[in-house]
């Protein structure tokens, strides 16, 4: 899939997960017990906040190809189509973010 056509908006990171579970009925959802490892196929460019009465803007954290840590039952799993491939990915908040895996 062309992850690139993927534009999310604010601090919105887009996410494909290292791993899912599948129900008996086919559905595929993260375990909401555990942390999980996923990397990051997607970024919005960040948000603007105020610090101390003025507009500041705070880029994202991370980049494409890093791989992050999320705590359990963060962000929403879709199933996306583009240009006629599916792929199930996860949208989060920038702070839904544990922390990213440096190698």
């Amino acid at each position: 899939m062309d992850y690139s056509k993927i534009k999310p908006l604010s601090g919105i990171i887009v996410l494909k997960m290292a791993s899912t579970t599948e129900s008996a009925g086919g559905i595929h959802y993260i375990d909401p017990k555990r942390l999980d490892h996923a990397t990051v196929v997607a970024t919005g460019p960040g948000e603007w906040t105020k610090k101390k009465g003025k507009p500041e803007f705070n880029e994202v954290d991370v980049k494409i190809g890093d791989i992050v840590v999320i705590g359990p039952g963060s962000g929403v799993l879709l199933e996306v189509e583009v240009d006629g491939e599916t792929d199930d990915l996860t949208f989060l908040s920038e702070n839904d973010i544990v922390g990213v895996v440096r190698t």
